[in-house]
Order: C-alpha cells, then sequence, then structure tokens
C-alpha cells in the first residue's frame, strides 16, 4: 500500500491483518496477543507499507509477497 507519511508523526501498524485496510491498527487485535507497532518517519513522502504482513522490514514492504 503506498501512502504519503508525515515526518514525525506517530502512527501504528497493524500487526495482526484484522484492522479495516490490513495496514493501520484500528484496535481489531483487543483480546489476542497481538499489539500495533509504533513508528514515524524522518521524511514527508510516498512510502509503501505491508499489507501482506511476510515484511522483514516491519512496516516497510520488502516485495516479500512475491517471493
Amino acid at each position: 500500500m503506498a501512502i504519503k507519511l508525515e515526518a514525525g508523526k506517530k502512527y501504528y501498524y497493524c500487526t495482526c491483518g484484522k484492522s479495516n485496510d490490513g495496514v493501520f491498527c484500528n484496535g481489531a487485535h483487543k483480546g489476542t496477543t497481538f499489539t500495533s507497532k509504533e513508528f514515524t518517519v524522518n521524511e514527508t513522502k510516498e512510502y509503501s507499507l505491508c499489507g501482506c504482513k511476510k515484511t522483514l522490514n516491519i512496516p516497510f514492504c520488502d516485495g516479500s509477497h512475491t517471493k
């Protein structure tokens, strides 16, 4: 998922896959062992975020979904 992120803003990446968009946490993990992953970026620009949960560079897409 390509999305513009703002430098210095806190974001919360969904690790359970139950959120509405599969990328940003909406609390759907409550009652499970999953927790969201807080992250920020240093530069305001468009980033590719992982939706498949296979990346080794959470929350950023590393192409693992094609392997």
